[in-house]
C-alpha cells in the first residue's frame, strides 16, 4: 500500500521546483483512475444480480432468519475489535506509543472508506495523523497483521482443501506467495537480490525508498517476541470472520454450508480480493463467493444472496459504524475532512 503513495509524494517534490502545469493535470488523471476498479468492482456485482433470478434472490433473503441477526452483528463487529488489538500489540513491538481503546476506535472509523479507494489504509493514515508518527511505520504493522490473518486463514482452509484434492491449489499457492512475502521482508540476503531488481527497473526504482523502509520495519516486527506471543489474536481474527460467513449460510439455508466449507470459501475469496485491486474486493468477493457455494452444491440464488448478506453484514455495517466514528474522531484528533481520503508520505526530516 504504502509503495503506491512514495512515488506520488516524491514526484510533487520535485515537480515544485517547475514543474508546470502538467502536474495538477497528472495528478487529477491519476485521481480518476484511482476509481476505476471501483466502478468495475460495481459492475460485477451488478452483472451477478442480474444473471441471477432477482425473485428468488428477493426468496433467500425473506429466508434469513432473524434469531441469527445478533450473532452476525457481534461478528461482524467484534472482528474489528480483535483487529484492533492486534494492531495496538504490533504498534507497541515497534515503538508506536498509543492508547488501546484509541487504536481500536481508530480501527473501527477506518472502515468508513474500506470500499473506495484508500481502502484499509486509512485506518493507518488516521493513526499515524493522530499518534503524530511516520506513517511508514503504522503501514508495516498493518502490513504484518494482514500477513498474519490471511495466512491463519488459508491455514484453516487447507484441510477441506485438501479433500478437494486439485482445488487445493488455491489454498497452498497463496500460502506460499505470503511465505515468499514474509522471506523476501525478512531474509537480508533475499531481499538484497530483490533490491538489486528493483533498481533496475526505473518505475520500481521510484518506490524503492518506501519498500526499503516497509522492509526494516517489518523486519522488525518478525523477529518481536510480541508478533508470536499475540498470536492468537490472529488465529481469532480469522475464527470470526469464517464463522461470520457460516452464520449468514445457517440463517438463509440451514446445513447446506458447513464450518469446514465456509473456512475454505471465506480464505479463496481473499486471494480473489488480492489479484482483483479493487477496494475491499469489492466485485470480486461476492462474485468468487457465489462461485464457490455453487461449486460446493448451493443453489445460485440462495449462494448469491449469501454472498450478498455478508459483505452488507460485514463492510455494509461496518463503513456506516466507521462514518459514525469520524464525526467523534475528527474533533477529538483535530483530523481535517480530507483525512479519510489524502494520502501523503512525510519527509525523512518529519520523521519521529
Amino acid at each position: 500500500m504504502v509503495t503506491e503513495a512514495a512515488p506520488l509524494d516524491e514526484q510533487g517534490s520535485r515537480s515544485g521546483g517547475g514543474g508546470g502545469e502538467a502536474g495538477p493535470r497528472t495528478r487529477t488523471r491519476r485521481h480518476w483512475l484511482g476509481y476505476l476498479p471501483l466502478l468495475f468492482a460495481l459492475g460485477a456485482i451488478a452483472a451477478l444480480l442480474v444473471y441471477a433470478d432477482p425473485h428468488k434472490i428477493g426468496v433467500a433473503f425473506q429466508r434469513f432468519n432473524l434469531e441469527y441477526v445478533p450473532i452476525v452483528v457481534a461478528l461482524a463487529v467484534g472482528f474489528y475489535v480483535v483487529q484492533g488489538v492486534r494492531w495496538w500489540t504490533l504498534n507497541r513491538a515497534l515503538g508506536i506509543r498509543f492508547p488501546l481503546r484509541d487504536t481500536v476506535f481508530l480501527t473501527e472509523t477506518g472502515q468508513a472508506t474500506a470500499l473506495l479507494p484508500l481502502g484499509e489504509l486509512t485506518r493507518a493514515l488516521l493513526l499515524s495523523k493522530a499518534a503524530g508518527v511516520h506513517l511508514g511505520a503504522v503501514v508495516a504493522t498493518e502490513t504484518v497483521q494482514e500477513l498474519l490473518f490471511v495466512f491463519m486463514l488459508f491455514a484453516l482452509a487447507l484441510p477441506k482443501a485438501i479433500g478437494l484434492h486439485y482445488v487445493a491449489i488455491a489454498v497452498v499457492v497463496p500460502m506460499i506467495f505470503v511465505i515468499a512475502i514474509v522471506a523476501t521482508l525478512t531474509v537480508e540476503g533475499l531481499y538484497t537480490r530483490v533490491r538489486r531488481i528493483v533498481e533496475k527497473v526505473p518505475l520500481l526504482r521510484r518506490v524503492r525508498p518506501a519498500v526499503d523502509e516497509l522492509h526494516r520495519d517489518t523486519r522488525v516486527l518478525f523477529r518481536h517476541p510480541d508478533t508470536y506471543r499475540w498470536l492468537p489474536l490472529s488465529v481469532g481474527q480469522a475464527l470470526m470472520a469464517v464463522t461470520l460467513l457460516w452464520a449468514v449460510s445457517e440463517a438463509v439455508a440451514p446445513g447446506r454450508v458447513s464450518w469446514t466449507s465456509a473456512g475454505f470459501v471465506y480464505a479463496v475469496t481473499q486471494g480473489a480480493a488480492w489479484l482483483s485491486f479493487s477496494p475491499g474486493g469489492l466485485g470480486a468477493v461476492e462474485a468468487s463467493t457465489a462461485g464457490l457455494l455453487v461449486a460446493l452444491g448451493v443453489s445460485f440464488d440462495i449462494a448469491t444472496a449469501i454472498s450478498v448478506m455478508q459483505r452488507l453484514a460485514d463492510k455494509g455495517l461496518n463503513t456506516l459504524l466507521g462514518w459514525i466514528c469520524y464525526l467523534f474522531a475528527r474533533r477529538r484528533y483535530n483530523l481535517t475532512g480530507a483525512s479519510l481520503f489524502r494520502f501523503e508520505m512525510p519527509s525523512s526530516e518529519e520523521r519521529t
